[in-house]
């Protein structure tokens, strides 16, 4: 039985590695279908078909003659993007707006396979023959050029795209037809789901971007739908919603007009920026500000790093304690490596990263993409005592007090136990410690305290363990000399945030280089994650502090 379990493993990882051999991870596909307003109805203007960089590629859904385009095959994404007479769609200025603020070796392909006037049942492979037989004269036609059924062409042409790119996200535009359909969010998930499937595609990693119809600030006349749409992330979590207030439209009060389309396909844009990790640049060049989806995600066909848990005698506390160990991808004792030391909250031990963020797991992802260096992590229990366990009251004053004892544990106990164990780097521009909540507190107070042991230094969240800022520093000229990074994050609604504000504060003031960084969210580990994913990648490497004030969010 287990013979067989390890075929089928490697069978698996197999099928994975050979599909991945041809793709190109920096060509991003996107699938979009729908109805009229994603088939394009504007007229198509000369400033629609000029200056469109060649890095926006079309995959041709139906053969166009007179434009010398064959179905299946890949050509700049200059307008009609749909069938051949169709018009302006919100697709054009999505690409458009992507490949601008995306790194110039990223290149942007769609496929758009679309049909005016039909109902999200049409894209039900289970309902499209019923539909069709059953479809309106005008609309015959139409389908007739996806050969009688809309979804398999999108799934044809899917298949080929992934011969050479990835697809990275789906835009759907559609509801007209359907308004006032209160399980028009389940319809949607059923067509979702199954190109999930047919696709072998992720939820997790391909999130569904929906548009409203005509908004009814410009007197939509399906604009009530927009209420049922706003729904659709509650049916299918990794959906998102763009919004079509201002966008305007045709006198038919149906369709967007020409401005209304290059509008919404920028608002399409700006969200699908989001998820990668990027924003809107303004002509700079682009970089990742925070994570993107799917970076906390398992991928079995990249190597990955080990964890382990190691017991250390603590003449501090007077007994042995644990800490848990990540060693990275390719670990081998004939190499020294930096050290990070991440510290847990006041309700965690040396497991809370593990069991709340994988962080070994982001860790593989970035080591695998080339975006860290190779690190150990070690996750020591940062509360300094015998009974050392997260149990009773974690408030309790002798628990508290521990967590500012495990100060002297770090310096005279793990750290010597760690450089003994494995082969690290010693000095203090290869050792960092950054923390969430208490352990960002701690991070802040043992680092900024002991800069002649840490030049890199992190805080999430931090609570009010930390200490007031002129104790921090009380000399800021020694740090502006000794420090690589300091990096402060928060979510913005954060009841904790005015420590991390107020240490913000008083580093500004006296000109001390760091990143405060301040993002949506709340004391979480969606923002803890995000603070390592974005901290990590600074780590044991030439940094530019004048690109500092640009690492934020809000």
């Amino acid at each position: 039985m287990k013979l067989i379990s390890r075929f089928c493993a490697f069978v698996v990882l197999f099928s994975i590695a050979q599909k991945g051999y041809s793709q190109d991870p920096d060509f991003h596909v996107y699938l979009s279908f729908g109805q009229s307003n994603m088939e394009g109805y504007a007229k198509i203007e000369t400033q629609d078909k000029v200056g469109v960089d060649d890095r926006f590629q079309i995959l041709q859904a139906v053969n166009c003659p007179d434009l010398k385009r064959e179905k299946g095959n890949w050509y700049t994404a200059i307008p009609p993007l749909c069938r051949c007479n169709t018009g302006l769609t919100p697709v054009d200025y999505f690409g458009r707006n992507l490949v601008s603020n995306l790194p110039e070796n990223v290149k942007v392909g769609v496929i758009n396979v679309a049909v005016g006037g039909c109902k999200i049942e049409l894209f039900d492979k289970d309902k499209t023959a019923e539909y069709v037989a059953t479809a309106p004269d005008w609309m015959k036609g139409i389908l007739k050029e996806y050969e009688g059924n809309p979804y398999e062409r999108l799934v044809e042409l899917a298949r080929i795209a992934q011969k050479k790119g990835v697809i990275k996200g789906i835009l759907l535009h559609q509801g007209e037809s359907n308004t006032g359909d209160t399980l028009w969010t389940k319809k949607v998930k059923i067509v979702y789901d199954n190109l999930m499937k047919d696709l072998n595609l992720d939820p997790k990693k391909v999130p569904l971007l929906s548009g409203e119809t005509v908004n009814e600030d410009q007197n939509g006349k399906c604009g009530s739908m927009n209420k049922i749409i706003a729904t659709l992330p509650k049916t299918i979590p990794n959906s998102y919603v763009i919004s079509s207030k201002g966008c305007t439209a045709e006198p038919d009060f149906l369709h967007f007009n020409a401005e209304g389309y290059r509008e919404l396909g920028r608002r399409y844009a700006d969200k699908m920026l989001s998820l990668l990790g990027y924003k809107f640049f303004n002509g700079k060049t682009p970089f990742i500000v925070q994570a993107p989806l799917g970076f906390d995600q398992l991928n079995v066909a990249i190597p990955a790093g080990k964890t382990e848990t190691i017991s250390y005698e603590s003449k501090t506390v007077g007994s042995a304690r644990k800490a848990t160990v990540y060693t990275p991808p390719g670990f081998t004792k004939k190499k020294r490596y930096s050290v990070l030391y991440l510290l847990h909250g006041i309700g965690g031990d040396e497991k809370e990263w593990l069991n709340g963020a994988n962080p070994q797991v982001i860790l593989d992802n970035l080591f695998a993409e080339g975006k860290i260096e190779p690190m150990i992590v070690v996750m020591p229990n940062g509360r300094a005592m015998k009974d050392d366990s997260a149990a009773g009251n974690i408030m309790a004053p002798d628990k508290v007090q521990a967590f500012a004892a495990f100060e002297k544990d770090l310096l005279n106990d793990l750290i010597p136990f760690i450089e003994k164990k494995y082969p690290v780097l010693k000095d203090r521009e290869h050792r960092a410690i950054a923390g969430l909540s208490m352990g960002g507190g701690q991070s802040l107070n043992f680092g900024l305290g002991n800069l002649d042991k840490f030049a890199w230094v992190g805080a999430f969240s931090a609570a009010p363990n930390t200490k007031i800022p002129e104790e921090l520093l009380p000399d800021p000229e020694i740090a502006k000399k000794k420090l690589k990074l300091l990096w402060i994050s928060c979510g913005d609604k954060d009841w904790l945030i005015e420590n991390s504000k107020r240490t913000h504060d008083y580093l500004y003031k006296n000109d001390v280089p760091h990143i405060y960084y301040i993002e949506p969210g709340v004391h979480d580990f969606k923002v803890w994650k995000n603070g390592l994913y974005m901290f990590s990648q600074f780590l044991f490497k030439p940094v530019d502090p004048s690109n500092f004030a640009s690492y934020t969010i809000l």
